[in-house]
């Protein structure tokens, strides 16, 4: 190999794994979810569509849209109580898990997508 090949080697090699990191980050490819568990005392909040959320949601969820999560913050009560969020890929619960913080909540924790709460169903 002559050493114009390793050296694009060597450039191209970090470019595509950046590449890769990057639009699975955007994606929502890789888990969002910050929990291993659903405390029964913690308020889940759905921020998709009411659409999607008539189609599946987890048992005993709000529905919130996060389009419209900064103008209902009201509804959900104590700023302290924990509150796990999430929505179907895990981007959607990570924007409103910003806007809970800069908010005031202070127990908010990313549930991630639809196949991450699912595994959290009690059968």
């Amino acid at each position: 190999m002559s050493s114009r090949q390793t050296m694009n080697r060597r450039l191209i090699a970090p470019a595509i794994a950046a590449f890769l990191i990057s639009t699975t980050a955007i994606s929502g490819c890789a888990s969002a979810s910050e929990i291993t568990a659903v405390p029964s005392t913690s308020l889940v909040l759905d921020v998709r569509t009411p659409s999607e959320f008539a189609d599946w949601h987890y048992p005993g969820a709000v529905n919130i849209p996060v389009q419209v999560l900064e103008k209902n913050l009201a509804k959900l009560g104590d700023k302290h109580r924990a509150i796990i969020v999430y929505c179907r890929s895990g981007n959607r619960s990570t924007a409103a898990k910003k806007i809970l913080l800069e908010n005031g909540f202070t127990d908010v924790k990313n549930g991630g997508g639809l196949n991450d709460m699912r595994k959290h169903v009690k059968n």
